[in-house]
């Protein structure tokens, strides 16, 4: 893993303290591919039903590395909810009701998605969105 994107809201005044009430993670790993996996953070009892994945998409590999639409992607895969008002959403969802892996790499774009990503991108726009680098430490040092 090489990077950990994280969303969810501002705390404190004008956001000075910070993200908080972290509902998604996710994560950039390099093997043989990059690829963009999904934690979704479960509050106490009752997780947040709104933060299910599109279909059962578990990864999503981008069309290449660092590629500038792997983020949008990863979020409409990870967190459709949250673009709800997208018009294209439904249909492309319901394309991908058994689909547990997205290869833009080397399927390309599933039927709708461009133009679901477009529909995304003012949404995608104004999402409270964290990132950090991962880097191993040792404790010892």
């Amino acid at each position: 893993m090489s990077k950990i994107y994280c969303i969810g809201s501002e705390g404190g005044f004008d956001g000075s303290d910070g993200l908080r009430n972290i509902h998604l993670q996710i994560l950039t790993t390099h093997g043989e591919r990059q690829a963009l996996v999904a934690y979704h953070i479960n509050r106490g009892i009752r997780p947040d039903e709104r933060i299910r994945p599109m279909g059962k998409v578990k990864v999503i590999i981008p069309a290449s590395p660092d590629h500038p639409d792997a983020l949008i992607d990863a979020f409409l895969a990870f967190f459709p909810k949250y673009f709800e008002s997208c018009p294209s959403l439904a249909q492309v969802a319901e394309g991908l009701a058994n689909t547990r892996r997205i290869d833009f790499h080397l399927d390309g774009e599933p039927t709708g998605w461009v133009q679901l990503r477009e529909e995304a991108r003012p949404i995608f726009k104004n999402m409270i969105i964290y990132e950090a680098s991962l880097n191993k430490i040792s404790p010892d040092e």
